[in-house]
């Protein structure tokens, strides 16, 4: 009896431990989501901007000419 409640506490040990690496590795992933997100964010932002701008003509002249 003694060597099963040891065998489930050394299963429980190890499974405490993957638990911890999850939550950890979890963790790390939504700080990285946040900040891809936050990139997302600023890009749709200067994409909108771009295309706001007038059409690019090769044959005007830049105005320092």
């Amino acid at each position: 009896m003694q060597e099963r409640f040891e065998d489930i506490e050394i299963k429980y040990l190890y499974l405490q431990k993957t638990v911890d690496e999850l939550s950890s590795v979890v963790i790390e992933q939504q700080k990285e989501i946040r900040e891809l997100r936050h990139l997302v964010t600023l890009l749709g932002r200067k994409l909108k901007d771009v295309s706001a701008m007038p059409p690019f003509d090769p044959d005007e002249k830049p105005p320092h000419y």
